[in-house]
């Protein structure tokens, strides 16, 4: 409705009502006077009613403008680099709706965009990929202009409100479920460390991770971490050492359940089953079980180590009489892991991608395809071997230990925050300490095992 239908739509409006008033002053008649009550009674609830309606119309219009570029962008919060530029453009884009009914016509937009890393107990802004896991959207507020005023006006003693304001927010969040994970967790070194050793940022594949420290372990495990209740049936050590063996297909919410480190023997076993050691049985091993070098400094108190080993010293001793691959020097071991396997990835230097089947080639990566399996003989597990090819990988959740305050057993959030780790040896005989390489950040289009849903909070 254009301004000037508007104008004359309340004018027309004031004259009537001026000319009901008139006629309910004239006293020359009872019937008169009934029916012009009747008449301004039907008409004041006629128009009372169109515009309630209008406003409920615009209200559930903008509220479902708001939902929608939340849960738009609530669907892009990842944790990997440009998540929160990436969920800023798919609100904005998510805001379709448009209206007539407002005094201003056109689409909606968005007034402001907040970004959370937590909402309980407290709402916790942040500008950073990784921590970012609610947002809200609030919508640039619309006006409505309201028919009865003029009539209101006509009869009322005082001013009369002949608009309504109407605003619209709505807040999503991430309901991340991981399946197929152990129980198992790490501390983020990045919280001692800096940022450059957040072990869900991509660069820091290739490095090799002091996952679980044994007893009177680094400061990034407080309580002696690294082990997680089973989602499902009791955190005793017999069942957490048969899920880290098993894979029994559990799967976690975005709260999981620390179990105290003091499990050494059944951690131990539990893992080391997956390179066929330990008393687990069966083991269901590994096809290839070889143990790979350390990182030049991955030794003491180090958490984090700095991705340098020897690919090609490793190489040489274990396969003299075989061509060396192509850019050997620059493989980690889990790439060399599965050349050994004979199996084709997608690697961009130190990332990979595995299992490549249905899976476009991403950006940036070329594909390796290896002319055989090359298992060493000292590899080949003595055991019957899993089929699974990824059998040495864990899927780990990622806490911030300090900032959570992470101790004794209790209930954390993970925020869907998972990397992915290589077994790069068996676990130790008398601390359990358990040496792995981080693969990467475990991403929802790379495993039929992470589904992060969005859901609005409030």
């Amino acid at each position: 409705m254009t301004s000037w239908h508007k104008n004359l739509g309340h004018g027309i409006l004031a004259r009537f009502w001026i000319g009901l008033l008139s006629l309910l002053r004239d006293r020359r008649g009872a019937t008169t006077i009934y029916v012009a009550f009747a008449g301004v009674l039907a008409l004041s609830g006629g128009v009372l009613a169109l515009d309630i309606g209008r406003v409920v119309v615009l209200r559930s219009q903008m509220q479902n403008a708001a939902d929608a570029a939340a849960l738009s962008a609530a669907a892009q919060l990842d944790g990997q680099t440009g998540a929160i530029s990436r969920g800023t453009e798919a609100a904005t884009n998510a805001i379709s709706n448009a209206t007539s009914l407002s005094d201003t016509v056109g689409a909606f937009t968005i007034q402001s965009i907040t970004f959370y890393n937590d909402v309980d107990p407290s709402d916790v802004t942040t500008t950073a990929d990784n921590d970012a896991v609610y947002v809200d959207v609030t919508l640039v507020p619309r006006t409505i202009s309201i028919f009865l005023a003029p009539a209101l006006q006509a009869v009322s003693s005082g001013s009369v409100a002949d608009q309504f304001t109407l605003e619209a927010t709505a807040r999503a969040g991430i309901v991340p479920i991981v399946c197929a994970a152990p129980p198992y967790m790490a501390c983020n070194p990045a919280e001692s460390g800096g940022s450059g050793d957040d072990l869900l940022d991509e660069a820091n594949a290739g490095r090799q991770l002091l996952a679980k420290a044994g007893p009177g372990g680094g400061s990034l495990a407080p309580g002696n971490f690294g082990l997680l209740c089973p989602s499902v049936g009791n955190c005793g050590a017999a069942s957490v050492g048969d899920a880290l063996a098993n894979d029994p297909g559990l799967c976690y919410t975005s709260i999981v359940t620390t179990s105290p480190g003091v499990q050494v023997q059944q951690a131990r076993n539990g893992i080391n089953a997956r390179l066929d050691a330990g008393n687990k049985s069966p083991k269901n091993p590994a096809q290839n079980i070889m143990s790979y070098g350390r990182d030049s400094d991955m030794s003491g108190s180090t958490i984090l180590g700095n991705g340098d080993w020897d690919p090609e010293a490793y190489w040489t001793t274990n396969h003299p009489s075989d061509a060396q691959p192509t850019d050997l020097a620059n493989y980690t071991r889990y790439q060399v892991y599965l050349y050994e396997l004979g199996e084709t990835f997608y690697r961009n230097d130190n990332n990979t991608v595995y299992p490549t089947t249905d899976i476009t080639i991403p950006s940036g990566y070329s594909t390796v395809t290896p002319p055989g399996a090359a298992i060493p003989a000292t590899g080949v597990p003595v055991s019957a071997a899993s089929a699974d090819l990824k059998r040495r990988v864990l899927k780990i959740a990622v806490l911030n230990c300090n900032a959570l305050g992470v101790m004794g057993s209790g209930d954390y959030p993970t925020y869907g925050r998972y990397v992915e780790v290589f077994l790069t040896e068996e676990v130790d005989g008398t601390r359990a300490s358990t040496y792995v390489e981080v693969v990467g950040p475990l991403l929802q289009q790379f495993s039929d095992d992470v589904h992060i849903n969005v859901q609005l909070i409030q």
